[in-house]
Formats: structure tokens, sequence, C-alpha cells
């Protein structure tokens, strides 16, 4: 010390011991006396060893201190790691570190400020994920992504807080931390400044949450009851936090792109499993398809080829009926004139058995007739089925369809199988037929399936229209019943037989698509629908509604997606087997 400074301290002889630590020297002991004085070896030895003990206990003491503040600092990242940990949630991650913040540095607001770089990639996506977590009552903190924490009586000032402020735009800009004892004295903020002054903000310590490569957030600790020159040990413990919560929000970012990732990934895994399914459906649709094409077209074939010769059959037997009515009156005739004949006509006449033969061939020739009539009436049954040029809507009568169903079916019908028909009085209907006979086939082959795999006497399937017209049907509908006795559909598969390929038939027997080509014909082309009730060991009822009346002019409905899960099941009292 000067002289001028020993003199301040009040006495004629000062002895000055140094205070030294090991960051330098920090102080000293002075013993004053108001006389003068020559001080003892033993007095300077006895200050210099109390000196050497006061050092010993204050650098303890910032030891203490150090490690209680380091030990502060860590508690508080370990939390906020623990809760990272626990969950993404970033609402309560956030909250948590600045209530925390708070309580640590007595300090009366604690804000931040999630921004958005302009060098991250994909930041407003992980910006416009985070503001998800604030609740609906906080619009204003959506917008800005703004959390903040204050100590009473101080109120919140996240509705005036300006997201492009000059110290905001300054860590933006140098990505450093800014270090403010008393705002009024900051060049950038200045004594006018409305935004400090409503929220009362004395002292602020601003610290960016960043990595190397982005600026996720901005960290605002706020002093409002005083002017507060912030020490190394705050700044460090709020830059410990910001580290730590820069670690959090790239996390949380992270981890919101994989769940995003995921989710597209699974809706692009969903999206090729569904059109694979439907590829798969078409491919098999356009199969089925052509094999009941080509079915009609040899159909179509047969009918025509035995229609041509039928017709000249069927032409010319009225013509051999009236010769053969005229020969046989030209023969009475020649009988009455003549009864005496020769004796070799009437051995000729004996041998031929000419009495059989006047009575009989009229006979013949009507059997002929009925048999011409079978051939024709089953020529047209046969091209009512194939229906080749019918693939528009069409007016038909539905019976005819059935009953031309039936007749393709005959040879797998066998004996022991009644078919029992209840037609009901129904007008002429609106529909694609070739397709509606497609539907008749896929469940009358089923029924006949099941009954011949089925022992009973009495097997039997019976067919019954009528016509639905009633308050709950918005137009007239017209309801086709096909029920069997034979074995039933047990419960665990009824959820599945409208699913595409599936089948219970052996390898080779079925396509699986036969109901679910049904499906798609009755729903998405007549506007209609199919339902089915089956009980195992009671047989199967199927049960077609579609309505009277189809628009002449559309076009068959493009192929919906059929439902995996099970139709209605309906049982409408139709007769039992």
């Amino acid at each position: 010390p000067s002289r001028s400074e020993l003199l301040m301290l009040g006495g004629l002889a000062n002895m000055l011991v140094p205070l030294k630590t090991q960051s330098g020297s920090m102080g000293f002991i002075a013993c004053l006396s108001e006389q003068p004085r020559r001080w003892s070896a033993a007095e300077i030895e006895l200050l210099q060893a109390i000196a050497q003990q006061i050092e010993i206990a204050i650098e303890q003491a910032q030891l203490y201190e150090k490690i209680q503040k380091q030990a502060q600092r860590e508690r508080l990242v370990n939390q906020i790691s623990a809760q990272t940990r626990q969950s993404f949630e970033l609402e309560t991650i956030l909250r948590g570190a600045i209530a925390q913040l708070l309580d640590a540095l007595q300090i009366d607001r604690c804000l931040v400020h999630l921004v958005d770089d302009p060098n991250q990639v994909n930041s407003s996506s992980a910006i416009h994920w985070m503001s998800d977590a604030f609740n609906g009552r906080q619009s204003t903190s959506r917008e800005k992504h703004l959390y903040e924490a204050c100590r009473p009586p101080f109120k919140s000032s996240i509705d005036a807080f300006d997201t492009s402020g000059p110290i905001t735009r300054w860590v933006v800009d140098y990505r450093r931390r800014v270090v403010i004892s008393d705002v009024f004295d900051d060049e950038r903020i200045g004594p006018n400044n409305v935004e400090y002054q409503q929220a009362e903000i004395k002292s602020s310590l601003v610290v960016p949450v960043q990595t190397k490569e982005n600026l996720y957030a901005i960290l605002y600790l706020n002093q409002c009851s005083h002017v507060r020159y912030w020490s190394m040990n705050d700044q460090k413990l709020a830059q410990a936090v910001a580290d730590q919560l820069a670690i959090t929000i790239q996390q949380a970012h992270l981890y919101a792109q994989t769940q995003q990732q995921a989710t597209e990934s699974a809706a692009q895994a969903q999206h090729l499993a569904t059109a694979l399914q439907e590829l798969r459906l078409t491919q098999a649709q356009l199969i089925q398809s052509e094999k009941m094409s080509s079915l009609g077209r040899i159909v179509a074939g047969i009918a025509h080829e035995i229609n041509n010769p039928i017709n000249f059959i069927f032409g010319n037997l009225p013509y051999v009926e009236i010769y053969t009515r005229d020969l046989l009156s030209l023969l009475k005739a020649y009988q009455a004139h003549y009864p005496g004949n020769s004796p070799d006509l009437q051995v000729l006449a004996n041998e031929i058995e000419l009495d059989f033969l006047v009575a009989d061939l009229p006979r013949i020739l009507s059997s002929m007739k009925a048999g011409a009539d079978r051939i024709r009436e089953i020529v047209s049954s046969l091209r009512n089925f194939a229906r080749l040029d019918e693939s528009q809507c069409k007016v038909v009568d539905i019976h005819e369809g059935i009953d031309s169903t039936l007749l393709v079916l005959r040879s797998n019908i066998r004996e022991d199988v009644r078919i029992i028909r209840s037609y009901g009085d129904l007008p002429p209907i609106e529909c694609y037929p070739r397709q509606l006979n497609q539907v008749f086939m896929n469940i009358l082959m089923n029924a006949l399936d099941a009954l011949n795999s089925w022992d009973r006497s009495d097997k039997a399937i019976a067919i019954c229209t009528d016509l639905i017209t009633n308050e709950d049907t918005p137009e007239p509908m017209v309801r086709i019943v096909i029920t069997d006795n034979g074995p039933g559909i047990s419960h665990e598969i009824q959820s599945k037989i409208f699913d595409p390929f599936f089948t219970t038939k052996e390898v080779g027997q079925g396509t699986g698509l036969g109901l679910t080509v049904s499906y798609q014909i009755i729903v998405n082309q007549h506007r209609g629908q199919i339902k089915f009730y089956s009980e195992p060991g009671l047989g199967a009822e199927f049960m077609i509604e579609i309505p009277i009346h189809q628009s002449s002019s559309i076009e068959p409905a493009p192929t919906a997606p059929v439902p995996t899960e099970q139709p209605v099941y309906a049982f409408n009292g139709a007769s039992s087997l």
C-alpha cells in the first residue's frame, strides 16, 4: 500500500500481512498502533501464522462454494436429462427447466424462445411439431413458441414479448451470450424500450440454446427487482442448462422426424399393401371375368350351332304333319274304294303293321315337335345365360336369369338334390344381366358343393323371390333368397367369406373370389346389398336385394375395395328347408 493508503488506516504504526491464494493475492491482515513502535519478530511470525490459516480457510471455503455451485449445476442438468429420458414432451421439459433455473439463480423471470433457424434443415416442421405441445388456451404462446416462468408479484410478459427484438436479433446473428447488468446502459436496448419497461427488467442474461450446427432457442434470465451483476457461476449455470436444453430439443426434433418418417413409412407400406391387394384382386377378377366370358362364348356358340339345325327341323315339322295327314287320308280313301286287297298287299300291310303305323305316326310327329320345342327352350336359356350382347344395363325378367343359371348347372345338380322355386310376382327389373347371372352361379355352386359334401337324405336348395315395397326402403327393391340345408358356415370364418382369395376348398378347387366378385356386383354395380345367415349344421341363406331401377346410362361402377369386415347378417323369414 502507498503512504496515503496507510494513513487512511488511522494508525501510526501498521503491520500488513498479505493473504494469498492459488488464484493470486486477495487482501491482507492489518495490525494498527496509535503509538509509534517497532514490531517484534514474534509478532510478525504470529500474524503470518494467522494469515496462513486464514488463507487455508478461505481456499477451503472457496473450494466448498465452487463444489456446491458445480453440484447445483450438475443436479439441474441431471434433472433435465432425466426428464428427457422419461419423455419427449418438450413443454414439460422446458417448463420444468426454467422453473428450476428460476429458483436456482433467484431471478424474477426466466423465458425460453424457440426460434426458427434459417440454417436448420426442416426447422419449420420441427418448430411446428414443438408448438403442438402448447395447450389451446395459449394461442399467443403457440404462435411465438414461448415459455415463461415468473416470480410473484411479476406477471407473464409473453404477450408483449418481441420475437424480433434487438437482443434476440443480436444473439441470432452472433450466436454468443449476452450479459447485461443494467439494461438502461446497453446501447442495443436503450432507456426508452417499451418492452423492457413493461416487463420491469433491470438486468438480463441471454444465452443461445444451440449445437455446433443449429440454433434451437434463446434462454432469457431477467432480474426485475434490482440491478444484478451476473457472476461467472450464474453464467456457467445458465450455459450448462442451455447446452442440455439444446441436446433435449435436438433429440426431440430427431424423435419427431423419426416418428414422422415411421408414420410416412407405415402409410406408404399400407398403401403399397393395398395397391398390391387391389392388383391381385383385379388380376384375379380379370381371370374370373375372362373365364365367365369364355364360358359365355362357348355357351353362345353351342346355342348358335344347335339353333340353326333345330330351326330347320322345327320349321319343317308342320309341313311333315300336313303331308303325313294327307297321305294317311289318301290311304284311307284307297282302302275304302278298294276293300279287297291283293294277297301281296295284305302280306306287306301285315309286315309293316299298317294299323299301328297309322295310329303311331301322328304321335311320333307330336313327340318330335315337343322335343324340338324343348331344344329351342334350352337354346334360349343358354343364350339368356350368356347374354354377350347385354353388358350394359337392360330391363330383364330376373326369373329367366335364375332358370338359365340352373340349366347351365344342371350337370352339377345330383339326383338327390331338390330345387325348390318359389317365385313372386316381380316386374321386369333394370340390371346388368350377365353379371347378375354370375352372382347366381357363384352362390348356387357354393350351395351345391356344400350339399355334395353333406351326408343327408333330403338335400334341397330353395330359391325365393319377392318385391319389397315399404316405408323403410326409398325405392322398390327385388329380393332373391337362396337357401340350402347343407352343413352351414362355421362362426370362425363367417367374417372372412367376402374377403378376396379366402376359400375353404382344397387347392385347385376354388379361387376364393366368387363371393368377393358377387359382393362387388351387387353393392357397387347394382347399388344393392348382399347378406347371409348361417348356423353350423342348419344350412346357409344368402339374401340379395337390388333396386328395380338402375340408370340405363350408368356404366358399371368402378370396383371398390371389398370390406374385410363381415356384412350385417340378416334372416327375414325366408322359407327354410
